[in-house]
């Protein structure tokens, strides 16, 4: 069980093989205990249907889809001397835990994995975050980790990636030094799909990749409208949300969904916390959970349709959303939204234990003994405009944050 009050950090440097390799080797005993957690106590369907689809659906694809990413996770598995079928276990636990979803009854989905999510654009600058909660696992076995990672130049890479995930991951939210950053959430639809014929890919059903695997393309990036495209045209067959931004003070929050997505634009508000039409002076946020709130969702139209099991995903949102407007109120012109008030924003206790902070719990009533418990693993807020990534290890009213900082490229 853990003991440590923070997660660990580990610097990387090299190409994309290079990177993955020195990963792999100072993350190794951390990397082969969840490779093993996962492949034989996590709910992802049997092994050998894992195996058929990390090698004939998402190696392919990503092979083609990121070829940094690909050579990386090849450094990882040889780094760690874990398989790299299990590497991609570990950077697929979001999309294969989710084979059961549309066969299941709303009130007995799982909802282990959800996240708050939060941007906040002012006069001083841009900053990202999150609360991700995750069943308790990596948190008692301190198997999260913060990864800086030092790009060559010849590879046109931003100059340096800092990124929070699980060990042997590349990175579930993260910034780089353009001053692009992302954060994530679990989203669920009915036409989130597990259809994956043998031997492999057809018209019908082509390779697909794990959707954690769009995050790190787009902060591989340089430029943002680039970025925005690879998330877009990610090759995927489950949903998810990214809230992206960019120092240069843009902002969008993507619902993606297999083939399509939703966009949700940042909400400006005033000084006294009415909102307004976009403008250069303002303050404007976004904040999501789990469930879709984009404008163009309509459930009614039968194609599409959430199925989030409902919970705390309804409320969190709407929580953190008052808890950012309150600051805007209160703080006056010139002095913004700092990282100091985003982290308190994600203390918010609110219907405990199922609040944006939350404690361990089953989220079940009643509780069943042996029932997996869920908490807020980490919180961590990028500061786009500085450089710096405060993470707090556990629910963030009761832990203790550590602050890195990136050199920023101009």
């Amino acid at each position: 069980m853990t003991t440590s009050q923070s997660y660990q950090r580990i610097v990387v440097r090299g190409n994309a093989y290079e990177r993955g390799l020195s990963h792999g080797q100072q993350l190794k005993q951390k990397i082969q205990q969840l490779a093993k957690h996962y492949r034989d106590e996590a709910d992802v369907p049997a092994w050998p249907f894992c195996q058929h689809v990390i090698r004939n659906y998402y190696m392919p694809a990503m092979e083609s889809y990121d070829s940094v990413g690909y050579n990386e996770l090849q450094g990882i598995s040889e780094g760690s001397d874990v398989a790299i079928e299990e590497i991609y276990l570990i950077n697929a636990r979001y999309d294969l835990q989710k084979w059961k979803n549309n066969k299941t009854d709303l009130y007995k989905m799982k909802d282990e994995s959800e996240c708050t999510v939060a941007t906040v654009i002012d006069e001083t600058g841009v900053r990202i975050g999150q609360n991700w909660d995750l069943d308790s696992y990596v948190y008692d076995h301190d198997l999260c980790v913060v990864i800086e990672a030092h790009t060559s130049p010849e590879e046109g890479l931003p100059k340096v990636m800092i990124t929070l995930g699980e060990v042997g991951q590349l990175g579930r939210s993260g910034m780089n030094s353009r001053g692009l950053g992302l954060c994530a959430s679990s989203l669920n639809a009915n036409i989130d799909s597990f259809n994956f014929p043998k031997p492999g890919p057809t018209l019908e059903h082509p390779a697909v990749i794990p959707i954690s695997l769009a995050r790190r393309k787009f902060l591989s990036c340089r430029n943002y409208a680039n970025g925005l495209k690879y998330l877009v045209g990610a090759p995927r067959h489950v949903s998810g949300n990214v809230l992206v931004a960019t120092r240069e003070k843009e902002a969008i929050d993507l619902e993606l969904i297999p083939e399509s997505y939703y966009a949700i634009y940042p909400t400006f508000v005033d000084s006294d916390g009415r909102e307004t039409l976009p403008n250069s002076d303002g303050r404007a946020f976004i904040a999501h959970s789990n469930h879709f709130i984009a404008p163009g969702y309509s459930p009614s139209g039968g194609h599409i349709y959430c199925r989030n099991p409902g919970g705390s995903s309804l409320y969190r949102h709407r929580r953190v959303a008052t808890r950012i407007v309150d600051y805007i109120k209160k703080n006056p012109s010139g002095r913004g939204i700092q990282v100091e008030a985003i982290k308190d924003v994600f203390c918010d206790t609110v219907c405990s234990p199922n609040a944006v902070s939350e404690v361990k719990n089953t989220r079940a009533e009643p509780v069943v003994e042996g029932d997996e418990l869920s908490m807020t693993v980490a919180s961590v807020v990028y500061d786009l405009t500085n450089g710096t990534m405060s993470i707090c290890k556990g629910p963030p009213h009761l832990g203790m944050w550590e602050t890195y900082t990136i050199e920023m490229e101009k």
